[in-house]
């Protein structure tokens, strides 16, 4: 029995039935079969396999292009690649091969999470997701929002992650609300810029509206600010209908 097998049985007994019932309510991804473990419990695993020598497990997992039969199997790819010691070229090719196999929110978000290692080589890095931002996949374009949001939103960067998510032109679900938190997380730090990102309206309606309510339900955010934007909101519905979101 292989390693990826080895590791398949490990996972399935990490399975929780009650919390795969949840889970699989809110994922709605049901082109892959789900086991139900908790994140925080993929996390460890993901950083022991991490550890493990040449031909271990993920090399397994690279040589047979990620093939897997769970989304927990995935997730754990894209985990143990950000965990794994590696070169900037070989993160890149792991990606290559994880990015086009995310099929959920979870999948791509707690994965992109791990890629601490763009920070240190940001040219590199913000380079490299200029084709994930210029896929039509839902998915691998939701990959490159949210590793915006996660490793780029600095004082170097803000600008230009506001105008890339201004450019994306997206009716796909989880890319729209991936951009509308990118931006309510960059109001936090940078509240003057996406400020003025909203008020001359580079977004569509939809992902305005959504990106606000972000804002509003943030704990990091005044309640000042919030009525100041709530009132910026409703501006916005008066000159373009009252868009639901």
């Amino acid at each position: 029995m292989g390693k990826r097998e080895l590791m398949r049985d490990r996972l399935k007994t990490l399975s929780d039935e009650a919390y795969k019932e949840f889970n699989d309510r809110i994922l709605n991804a049901p082109s892959m079969p789900t086991l139900g473990i908790r994140i925080p419990k993929l996390r460890e695993l993901a950083k022991e396999a991490a550890k493990e020598p040449e031909g271990g497990w993920l090399d397994e997992m690279l040589r047979d292009h990620g093939s897997c039969v769970y989304q927990e199997e995935h997730m754990l790819f894209g985990m143990v690649s950000g965990y794994r010691k590696a070169s900037r070229e070989e993160h890149a090719a792991m990606l290559d091969i994880w990015v086009p196999g995310v099929l959920s929110w979870a999948d791509c978000d707690c994965s992109t999470s791990t890629y601490k290692w763009m920070e240190k080589d940001p040219e590199f890095w913000f380079s490299y997701l200029e084709k994930w931002l210029n896929s039509s996949r839902e998915f691998e374009l939701r990959f490159g929002v949210i590793a915006l949001m996660d490793h780029f939103l600095n004082d170097r960067y803000i600008d230009e992650v506001l105008r890339r998510y201004a450019d994306i032109r997206s009716e796909d679900y989880y890319v729209r609300m991936g951009i509308a938190w990118g931006v309510a997380t960059a109001y936090v730090k940078y509240p003057e810029k996406v400020l003025g990102l909203l008020k001359e309206k580079k977004l569509d309606i939809w992902t305005h509206n959504k990106a606000i309510q972000k804002c509003r339900e943030s704990r990091r955010v005044s309640a000042q600010d919030k009525e100041m934007l709530n009132a910026l909101k409703r501006k916005q519905e008066e000159e373009h209908g009252n868009t639901r979101i």
